[in-house]
């Protein structure tokens, strides 16, 4: 499905299905200087132009529609059954698939997707605890929070999600964890989805493999193919950038087979990541063991990757893939903002999470199409240039003319939204690239 095709459903959905759905959820039964596809565009395109948007500014946006309407006429319609309306568009538009060529990279070129999962949560006044659960009770957590968890095709730029729950869901507990992987790909997620279970299954595909590399979670039991269970400490490397690497089997019934590399890190990465664990625990009112302390020392990495296809080094740059995820979340909230507000009442505040999430998922396919192909594209370049266009994208939906507009979208994101490649640290497409023209120690940073 091309860009022009997705963004012409995405019109259905904002211009047509919006007033029925409006007519399912209450927020819009009778007919009204305001209509559904007004208002929902005019709350998703003002906030996803101006994230820190005033009511006056969503007025002014609505001129664009050819609507004249008070700031007091839209801030009443931010109630329980619009934030009702706005979860449905955002699943709607999350259910839309575009498909696009794969980015020319060697490493990843033999797989048919490279999925990356994660989450994200957004703590939301208490008064919206019956909407979402949060976990309460401890310093930094809130009584109602949600979690958006996603999953990211890296390979070709296309977003899974997000799909939210409440913020108390285990990330083990991830919408996507009853869904089959694609046949061949390769799955990337932080501890937080590590289970040995999850993992046996995504190895074991039906007809083609499918492909993993993880860290290990600590206290994670490995045996050798006798069964004999294997001590870590004691084949741990002791120099920095020291690779070892064995085979092992990962769980003892029906034991999966897999590589583990074991790699010694400087000192000053294994204070900086001491320092996140701490941050870590404390949040949730604990203190991170000694014993994890002390396994900070090494990257110590388990994939099902055969070594003919990649060497260790090849498998740390891989790992690395992982954090494109946090980078595609950095942007949505520092950028998009999608977990701040200026109103005070809760069901604004909901209208506007959503609204914002609505906006991420077209910036998405507009960054995948426009810029995805060029393995030094920046999504912050990217995300920015769309914030100043998106609003051309809300008038075509109304006025028509979608695909041109959209193909003169596109060639803004073609200049200029790239990385600067550097020669100190390389970025992750650097190390995709030419990774091996690197020390491993700056593999490990």
């Amino acid at each position: 499905m091309s860009v022009t095709q997705t963004m012409e459903q995405y019109q259905s959905i904002l211009e047509e299905e919006v007033h029925d759905i409006g007519w399912e959820t209450g927020a819009f039964q009778r007919k009204g200087k305001l209509d559904a596809a007004d208002f929902v565009q005019m709350v998703i395109f003002g906030f996803w132009q101006e994230p820190e948007i005033r009511l006056s500014g969503l007025a002014q946006i609505g001129g664009r529609r050819e609507v004249a309407v008070s700031e007091s006429a839209i801030s009443q319609r931010f109630t329980r059954e619009s934030a009702a309306l706005f979860l449905r568009i955002l699943q709607r538009l999350a259910s839309r698939r575009l498909a696009s060529e794969k980015v020319d990279i060697a490493l990843l070129k033999d797989f048919t997707a490279v999925i990356v999962e994660d989450s994200t949560s957004i703590q939301l006044p208490a008064e919206l605890e019956e909407e979402w659960q949060g976990c309460g009770g401890s310093e930094g957590t809130s009584e109602a929070t949600v979690k958006a968890f996603v999953q990211w095709n890296v390979l070709i730029g296309e977003l899974l999600g997000p799909r939210l729950t409440d913020g108390c869901v285990n990330d083990h507990r991830s919408p996507f964890e009853e869904e089959e992987l694609p046949e061949g790909c390769l799955y990337l997620a932080d501890l937080g989805f590590f289970g040995i279970e999850r993992l046996c299954r995504i190895a074991r595909g039906k007809k083609k493999k499918r492909f993993f590399v993880t860290r290990l979670q600590p206290r994670t039991a490995l045996y050798t193919r006798r069964g004999h269970r294997i001590d870590l400490e004691g084949i741990l490397p002791q120099k920095v950038g020291q690779v070892r690497e064995q085979g092992v089997v990962l769980g003892k019934k029906n034991g999966l087979p897999v590589r583990l590399i074991l790699v010694k890190v400087p000192e000053d990465v294994a204070k900086e990541r001491q320092e996140r664990l701490r941050r870590s625990a404390q949040k949730h009112g604990r203190a991170p063991s000694e014993e994890v302390l002390a396994m900070t020392h090494w990257t110590i990495v388990l994939t099902n990757i055969p070594k003919k296809r990649a060497d260790s080094s090849h498998v740390l740059v891989l790992l690395r893939l992982r954090w494109q995820i946090e980078r595609l979340f950095r942007v949505w909230k520092e950028d998009g903002k999608i977990d701040e507000w200026r109103g005070k009442k809760p069901y604004r505040i909901l209208c506007e999470v959503y609204a914002k999430m609505c906006a991420m998922i077209i910036q998405q396919s507009l960054i995948q199409e426009g810029c995805w192909l060029d393995p030094f594209r920046s999504i912050v370049k990217a995300a920015a240039a769309l914030r100043h266009e998106c609003n051309r994208i809300m008038v075509a939906f109304y006025e028509g003319d979608l695909e041109k507009t959209v193909q003169s979208v596109l060639r803004v994101l073609h200049a200029g939204c790239r990385i600067d490649q550097r020669s100190a640290y390389p970025s992750t497409p650097q190390l995709l690239l030419d990774g091996l023209d690197w020390e491993l120690e700056l593999l490990l940073t």
